[in-house]
Formats: structure tokens, sequence, C-alpha cells
């Protein structure tokens, strides 16, 4: 018997006892049978069905921890004895510990640091943070419970973005948002929703010039040109219809309502760029649909030559050659392609296909003939199979009886 009254309560009979213990603690005496399920139930706990419950307060009356008695209704009843009283104590206190921790979990407590008045959260402003660009409207400085700190920028769609770091680099994030007018706040966890925040005060210096300025230069660095001062004009000091747009919408607006049709002007290939201006648009607050506007419909992208084209395609081939350790004298071979010796029409690859029939060009491998069987195949898309068995018969492989090459070009690691 000693046994029982020791031994530990199962998860249903905690939880029943807690309930008893919660209700004892308000207005003790006996409680139905049929209340405690219905109390189980509005927590959101598992199921418990009348009969496992009926069966548990049973073994617990077993156990001492319990006694069960009719109500005057002839319903099931049961009330906590001494023992159960002491075992359940600590049992509620516990969840009322855990259901504490979590409500602190997700409470959120803002603690304002700007008079009404200082910052505009009606539009939303850049800020430079650590080299990217951010379009917001307010800036959180958010503490969690576990001590880790972060900085949400909300914008007025009210889409949120949450920046991690140590709490000096959030305050220095935060500085940087109320100094280029964005309002800012401190408080306790993150937040879902923005919140109605209090400003006051001047308004701070707007960073669209200098967002302007960067951008010009990052564009000019990639060839691009066009920004003029008439653009930088409405993009910093906006008419009514345009203010409310981020800076990244007003040039756009600017750029597609200009008489030109398209108004910036690339010095370079288009592929060559592409990428690069990606990333540069991107880091300056341009969302995917924005830059790709600017970069296929606002500028003007030089033409490539069908040769150009051919030798860039050329130079693609031996790119991938090399990737594979099949080397040759590319610039000699490159020359000899392009010349303009050559057969009015004839086709880049066809004059290859000769050229390679006559000539080794140096290609060398440190590879075995079987290891580079695959730079063969590749060569062989372009070239022809024929083309790519005869030169495996001449090319200077890493094995003895593959074919010995007579072209002095050095192997790699040789030069």
């Amino acid at each position: 018997m000693t046994e029982k009254k020791n031994r530990r309560p199962s998860p249903l009979q905690r939880r029943v006892l807690i309930v008893l213990a919660a209700l004892d603690a308000k207005r003790p005496g006996p409680v139905a049978t049929k209340d405690i399920e219905r109390v189980l139930e509005q927590a959101g706990d598992a199921p418990v069905y009348g009969p496992n419950l009926r069966a548990s307060c049973r073994r617990m009356e077993a156990a001492g921890w319990l006694h069960t008695l009719r109500a005057p209704n002839m319903q099931l009843a049961v009330e906590l004895t001494d023992a159960g009283r002491a075992l359940a104590a600590p049992l509620l206190a516990d969840e009322q510990a855990r259901v504490l921790a979590e409500q602190r979990a997700t409470t959120v407590r803002v603690l304002p640091l700007n008079p009404p008045g200082q910052a505009d959260e009606a539009h939303d402003r850049p800020v430079a943070l650590d080299g990217t660009w951010h379009l917001a409207c307010r800036g959180d400085y958010v503490i969690r419970l576990d001590g880790t700190t972060c900085l949400q920028l909300w914008n007025t769609a009210g889409q949120v973005t949450r920046l991690t770091g140590d709490p000096l680099q959030v305050a220095q994030w935060l500085q940087a948002c109320h100094d280029a007018g964005i309002a800012v706040r401190m408080q306790i966890n993150e937040s879902t929703t923005p919140e109605a925040g209090t400003q006051n005060g001047t308004a701070p210096e707007d960073l669209t010039g200098t967002w302007y300025r960067q951008l010009d230069a990052a564009l000019q660095a990639q060839g691009i040109t066009g920004l003029t001062e008439e653009i930088r004009l409405v993009v910093v000091r906006p008419e009514v219809s345009l203010r409310p747009l981020p800076a990244p919408a007003r040039l756009l607006r600017v750029l597609r309502d200009s008489p030109e049709a398209f108004p910036l002007a690339a010095a370079g290939c288009e592929d060559d760029t592409q990428a690069a201006l990606a990333d540069q648009l991107a880091r300056a607050g341009f969302t995917g649909e924005q830059a790709q506007e600017l970069l296929w419909h606002r500028i003007r992208w030089p033409q490539m030559s069908q040769e150009d084209a051919d030798r860039r395609e050329l130079n693609s081939l031996l790119d991938e050659l090399e990737q594979r350790q099949l080397y040759c004298n590319r610039e000699q071979l490159t020359e000899i392609v392009f010349s303009p010796v050559r057969k009015p029409g004839e086709n880049w690859t066809e004059r290859l296909r000769w050229l390679l029939m006559t000539d080794a060009f140096g290609f060398c491998s440190p590879l075995s003939r079987d290891a580079g069987a695959r730079a063969l195949a590749i060569l062989a898309g372009y070239t022809g199979q024929e083309v790519a068995e005869h030169l495996a018969t001449v090319i200077v492989w890493n094995d003895a009886g593959a074919g010995a090459g007579t072209s002095s070009f050095p192997r790699p690691h040789e030069e």
C-alpha cells in the first residue's frame, strides 16, 4: 500500500490534480467529474473521455489522493485529500509558472524614444545599414526574453524585416534609422503587426539625396549613364503626387515618363553586367520587379555583332574545356578561327573543324586519355565526332601510348 501512495501520478492524473488544486484555491469542496472534463477541454489539452477520467479518479482514490462521493444530483464528484493537496500544490505552481512564461514570451512592451511628431510614419524613407539600403517608416529595437536583440524595420505596407545583431550593432542601426527620419522605438519581444507610434519634434535629415548619389555612382561603375541633375531633383524633392512613393519607385516613375524610350544607356553587354547590377539594385532597396523593369525596359543595351557573339561562344567552349583540364594555345586558335582570310559565310564551327583536322594547336592535358573523355565529348558537340577522335590521337595526354603530340605548347604545370 505504501508503494501505491508513493508512486508518481500519470499525465492525466497530473492534469486532474492541477485542476482540482486551482479550483480548491478559489472554492474548496467537491468538484463534479463532468466539470473537470469541461475544464480540461477548455484548456486545449487532449480530449478526456468520461470513463477514462472516472477510472483515473478511482486509482487516485486508492492512492489516497482523492475522496470520491456522489453529489446531491447523483453526479460523481471528487475532492482532494491532505495528501493529494500536498502533491497537487507544486504541480499547480509549475503549471502556473509555465503559463506565465508563455505569456511573457509573447507580450510586447514598447519603450517610446521619440516625442510625438518627431518622425513621419506615413512614408517609407531610405536608410543604409551595413552597406544595404532599406526602405522603412519605423524601426524597433527589440530585446527578446532570451537576451538576444534585433532590429525590426516596418514599411508602410505593413511588411517587416528583422536584422539580428548584438546590442551595440542594433543600437547603431537604430541610430541610423533615427538620423534618417525614421520613427524608432524600443520594445520587449518581436511583434507581428505594426502599432501606432508617437512622433514629435522637427523632421530629421532625409537621406534620399545620399541614396541617389550612391546609386548613380554604382550605375556608372557598371558603365550605365543617364541619371541627370533634373532627374535627381524630381526624386529628392518630389512633387505631391510622388511624395508617398519610396525612392526607387519615384525614380522608376520619372524614367517611365521620360520622352526617351530608354533614358539610361549601357556601355557594356547586358549578359556581362546584369548579374552584378541586379545585386546592386537589390542592395539599393529595389524589389525584384522594380529591378527587372529597370534592367529590361529603362536601359538601352548595345547590340552585339555576330562575330562578338561567335567569339564569346568559342571562349565559353575553351573555358569549359579548361575546367576539365584540356588546354590549348587559345589565343592562336581564336585568332585563326576569326581570321579575315576565310571563306565567305563560313561558320566559326566549320572553320574550327577544318583547323583542328590540320593542327593540334598545342592541345594537352595532365589527365589520361580515358579521364579526358568528357572534355572530348564536349568538343565533339561543336566539331563532330570525327574531329574529336582525330584530336584524341594527337593530344599530349599524361599516359603512354595515347598518341604523341607535335606541339611545343607547355602543359599548365610546366609554364
